[in-house]
């Protein structure tokens, strides 16, 4: 058999149904990620002029993004040190590095000295630990819609990974945006602004200790069985084995990192991209800023195992291509948030954002299906991990530069072909076979 027409793998027959305190393990160390994650973009103009001071807002600001996108650069590096080691010999020991890894780092950041005392200094710590991230961060989602896949009932792999992957990634999004909002509210403009804005990175820091606690109870459901297959047949398999089996799943490859890249230029701008824009460039209120970012992440979360379900019941295939067509005209509403309007600004934020969340729901679960399983890990971690730092780490930057310089529009135009093309390779992979999960 070609190994583009191989049948889809069977899940182990010896992995139980996943109970409560699995499903928290599972989901909340992929909330945690996003929750640490986001805190810096949505903290990136407060951190501007303590880490890259400078006469021009903008220009201090841009400079704080970069150090955002940069950290998503090195989440390729991540996912191909940290994928095979999860595939090959231990998930769940991936799981725990990464999450004790994201903690540790927000707690850095909580305390690190600014440019103030350092100099540029402060500045070059502040991408290491963003860089330290990326890589912990590059296997992450990977591991855990492997492992998601491996553990939902059969037929329900979109609700369940609608679940992990979608309403668990915005409880993480959610949270961040509640942190900055109470925080923002409790204290001073002045306070937020001069100190308050390391409250939220030690939280993240310290909530990693539950999440460690819950994540060690996960069972290690893709080592035990079935793991030695590969396309070449049931030989010992290797590093060698694994990296040759994802070249022949190249087009698969190609599609995840489309499926996921453009939903994330969306994810990204609505997150982080117009919440700083708000914040600097139009000097809105960041309480209302926060607050409207909040009222978006709560619509996301409701619509993670709805969106999910609906896969189950019409398709897949059916599912993503409303979905992500209808992602098309919504970059170019975006434009409509052009001056100083905060009401302007929520009616993008939150109508626009139903659309962004409903893509951010289903992109997990269709990626996953792109892969088999004996490289579902790695393939899934490479493809999540350059599709996010392509065009998810770039979104933010892009946003707010392009609108410095007059061209607000270009980002719009960019973001809808993206889509459109998202949509091509995902059907030129499924007419290849390049289905493994789910109808």
């Amino acid at each position: 058999m070609h190994p583009e027409q191989q049948a889809p793998v069977e899940a182990p027959a010896n992995v139980a149904r996943p109970d409560r305190r699995m499903t928290a393990g599972l989901g909340g160390g992929v909330a945690l990620e996003w929750f640490d994650w986001n805190m810096y973009g949505l903290m990136a103009a407060f951190l501007a002029p303590h880490f890259f001071p400078s006469e021009d807002p903008a220009t201090a600001l841009l400079s704080a993004l970069a150090v955002f996108g940069a950290g998503f650069f090195a989440r390729p590096i991540g996912a191909a040190l940290l994928g095979p080691v999860a595939d090959l010999i231990s998930h769940k020991r991936v799981m725990l590095i990464s999450v004790a890894a994201m903690s540790a780092t927000s707690l850095a950041v909580a305390v690190i000295p600014t440019y103030q005392t350092l100099g540029a200094g402060a500045g070059v710590m502040l991408l290491v630990l963003r860089l330290v991230q990326g890589l912990v961060t590059g296997a992450e989602a990977g591991v855990a819609n492997a492992i998601g896949a491996e553990l939902a009932p059969r037929g329900e792999e979109g609700r369940y990974l609608g679940l992990i992957s979608g309403t668990f990634i915005q409880i993480g999004i959610f949270s961040a945006s509640a942190v900055a909002f109470v925080v923002s509210a409790i204290v001073s403009p002045a306070a937020m602004a001069d100190w308050a804005w390391r409250v939220p990175f030690a939280i993240a820091g310290l909530a990693g200790i539950a999440v460690l606690y819950l994540r060690k109870t996960l069972p290690e459901t893709l080592v035990t069985r079935a793991v030695s297959r590969s396309y070449d047949g049931p030989e010992r398999r290797g590093v060698a084995s694994l990296w040759k089996t994802l070249w022949r799943a190249r087009l698969a490859l190609v599609g995840v990192v489309l499926v996921i890249g453009s939903i994330q230029i969306a994810n990204y701008a609505w997150i982080t991209g117009l919440p700083n824009l708000a914040n600097s460039t139009y000097s809105e209120n960041s309480t209302w800023v926060f607050a409207l970012t909040t009222v978006m992440g709560v619509i996301w979360i409701v619509s993670g195992p709805i969106v999910g379900g609906l896969a189950d019941r019409i398709g897949t295939a059916r599912a993503f291509t409303a979905m992500r067509l209808a992602l098309v005209p919504t970059f170019f509403f975006m434009l409509l948030y052009s001056e100083q309007n905060l009401a302007m600004f929520g009616l993008v934020m939150v109508l626009g954002g139903v659309v962004v969340g409903l893509n951010m729901s289903l992109y997990n679960y269709v990626a996953v299906t792109l892969m088999p399983r004996e490289i579902r890990t790695t393939g899934v971690a490479l493809g999540y991990a350059l599709g996010v730092s392509i065009f998810g780490g770039t979104s933010s930057y892009l946003l707010v530069w392009l609108r410095s310089n007059g061209n607000f529009w270009l980002f719009a135009v960019y973001g809808a072909i993206v889509a459109l093309v998202s949509v091509v390779v995902y059907y030129l992979a499924r007419s290849r076979g390049h289905v493994h999960v789910g109808r």
